[in-house]
């Protein structure tokens, strides 16, 4: 887990073994990085709430829900809220790798460039000094 792109699945999973826990809890708070844009993403907290919490909320009395399913509700809420996390979480890891590698892709650009120069300017030594040799070689055998 981590290293695809996560699914539901895995999200089941994690939500599996947090409701195997053998302590209660009114809420599970979910802290993951929220992707903003390519650039940014900021840390967000998310809450898979209890059964008890669920049938307190003011929207529970709408639907006619037995208290049976309650549960599977409760982790189904939890998953969802996970799997939430964890996509929004790759995305932002992508978003870090595609970053790196293109600041990495302009940094080997100046690279080249900067070796070019110094290239470009050692040949032109070399050359320059060539040349002055067989112009003084030229004039020494004038002069002779």
């Amino acid at each position: 887990m981590g290293r695809d792109v996560p699914t539901f699945t895995d999200a089941q999973a994690i939500a599996d073994q947090i409701s195997l826990l053998p302590t209660d809890y009114a809420s599970v708070k979910i802290l993951y990085n929220k992707f903003i844009n390519a650039q940014s993403y900021e840390a967000t907290v998310i809450e898979a709430y209890s059964e008890e919490a669920i049938a307190n909320s003011p929207n529970y009395a709408a639907f006619e829900i037995d208290d049976e399913v309650l549960a599977n509700l409760r982790e189904y809420a939890m998953a969802n809220s996970l799997f939430w996390a964890l996509a929004e979480g790759h995305a932002c890891e992508i978003s870090a790798r595609r970053n790196a590698m293109d600041n990495a892709s302009k940094n080997a650009g100046d690279m080249i460039n900067k070796f070019q120069i110094l290239f470009n300017r050692t040949r032109q030594a070399v050359i320059t000094g060539e040349l002055v040799e067989i112009i003084t070689g030229a004039a020494a055998s004038e002069d002779s």
